[in-house]
């Protein structure tokens, strides 16, 4: 007589590895789609030495960075925010470092707050989301790499305005509100919000990503990381590949990138791979690690940046 416990691990397996196969299929018709968007359009950000970094330049080129783990892999997911009046090319209105540690099969995922007080090459001292406004994605991966001894290369950004129409498609996400966020979201014209988990438009989800009015950064933060979750599992929900290559391809014309076809394949067969996959997350300025000032003008945090730094690298290798 046959082991019932053996045969259902052994089902199991079987639809674990089929489940990997459709996502790996999945991640390579985006890397496809990644691929010829690149080729057709050419604008993402080139990797050169640091001596041929001008940070002053419109759009400055990414300061070629030695690997400091080669089990670690870090990709930097830029939110950029196309209102302000003061900047063509909008500021970074979210940036959240996205590793991989191979070795000890853990992700991690540390959001930087973009009112950090940090040098800024070519330009002095400022607020760490000026850096995309000064000299795009290429001055925000320098300077993290410079002010946190990173080794930032790849990244990807999208603007939040294209979210809306994705979370509409979605037919929604559901996210969990506090009474005082509800009670705020009505009071600013959506009557029907309450506490608890409910299901938001696109447009409302926007709203809720950029809310700060109720807090600070801190708190913006946090809904930026539950509108991307909410994201992420009304995806999952939907089990017809068709209609979630569809999703995707849309998604694809939001996003720019410089990471290649077999970059994001490699990485992604990586992370399938690990069985318990351990998941982690952070923000910087890290508890007790700054001070609220004004600096010239401007509201910001000043920060102990090596207890950062330290603890930058603590979560990740």
């Amino acid at each position: 007589m046959g082991n019932p416990g053996r045969k259902r691990k052994k089902k199991k397996n079987k639809l674990r590895i089929l489940v990997v196969i459709l996502v790996l299929l999945i991640l390579g018709a985006v890397g496809l789609f990644l691929f010829i968007d690149h080729q057709i359009t050419g604008n993402s950000v080139d990797i050169v030495d640091q001596e041929e970094v001008d940070p002053t330049a419109e759009e400055v080129l990414i300061g070629k960075e030695e690997q400091k783990d080669d089990q670690v892999y870090n990709v930097l997911l830029v939110g950029t925010d196309s209102r302000d009046p003061d900047a063509d090319m909008g500021r970074s209105d979210s940036m959240m470092l996205i590793s991989f540690n191979k070795a000890k099969e853990k992700a991690t995922i540390v959001s930087f707050l973009r009112d950090c007080l940090v040098d800024i090459d070519g330009h002095g001292k400022s607020r760490l989301g000026h850096t995309y406004a000064y000299g795009g994605v290429g001055l925000t991966i320098n300077t993290l790499n410079e002010v946190f001894d990173l080794d930032i290369q790849k990244y990807i950004t999208i603007n939040f305005d294209s979210l809306v129409n994705v979370i509409d498609e979605l037919g929604g996400i559901q996210v969990t509100l506090t009474e005082e966020e509800a009670e705020y979201y009505r009071s600013a014209g959506m009557p029907d919000i309450q506490a608890g988990t409910v299901t938001l438009t696109g447009s409302q989800a926007l709203v809720h990503a950029r809310n700060r009015s109720l807090d600070s950064d801190f708190g913006r933060t946090r809904r930026q990381r539950s509108v991307m979750y909410g994201v992420y599992q009304k995806v999952l929900e939907n089990r017809d590949p068709a209609a979630l290559l569809s999703l995707i391809n849309y998604c694809i014309t939001q996003v720019n990138t410089n990471m290649s076809v077999t970059e994001i394949y490699d990485l992604a067969a990586s992370a399938l791979a690990v069985s318990d996959l351990q998941t982690q997350q952070a923000v910087v300025p890290m508890d007790g690690s700054y001070t609220s000032i004004n600096y010239e003008g401007m509201a910001v945090l000043d920060l102990d940046i090596d207890a950062n730094k330290q603890h930058i690298h603590e979560l990740l290798y």
